[in-house]
């Protein structure tokens, strides 16, 4: 349910209580179920994009690879929920957002392994490019920034702490 949908819901009962179709109480008893619904709703969306942040997946390959790219995407399986979590976790925990290479460097991952993590944490909804960069080894490197959906993740993942 959109949060538009549930705003609709209440304003229906609370106008139905207010033109005498529904008891006040019924109406509030009604908006009360309406809102502990959306509630568990919420919760159950941010499970499931929980599991995608952790979720262990085959790494990214071309269209056409060669056999040696098909195998090594599939070897990559079992660390890549690792690496995406940790990799949110630092650019959440990032006062001024972070460049791949401050990434590949203080998380120590090579940057064929990093920058596919960071990609589907880009797909995902968790970071965007804040359109500045910031200067490494005489190249501009993209500064990359959290969503809300990320700080809500880093917050769920520390049990409510920010």
């Amino acid at each position: 349910m959109h949060p538009a949908e549930l705003h609709n819901r209440v304003v229906h009962f609370a106008e139905a209580a207010r033109l005498g179709r529904l008891a006040a109480l019924d109406a509030l008893q009604q908006v009360e179920s309406e809102v502990i619904e959306y509630v568990r709703f919420a919760g159950r969306m941010a499970a499931a994009r929980d599991a995608q942040v952790t979720a262990n997946a085959e790494g990214k390959v071309m269209a056409d690879p060669a056999i040696t790219s098909a195998r090594a995407a599939r070897l990559v399986e079992p660390r890549t929920g690792t690496q995406r979590a940790r990799l949110l976790d630092y650019i959440v925990t990032a006062p001024a957002g972070v460049t791949d290479f401050e990434a590949e460097r203080d998380l120590r991952m090579l940057p064929s392994s990093l920058r596919p993590r960071r990609t589907e944490l880009q797909a995902g909804g968790y970071v965007v490019d804040s359109g500045r960069t910031r200067q490494h080894r005489g190249s501009q490197w993209s500064i990359w920034l959290p969503t809300a959906e990320a700080n809500a993740w880093y917050t769920r993942r520390m049990g409510g702490a920010a």
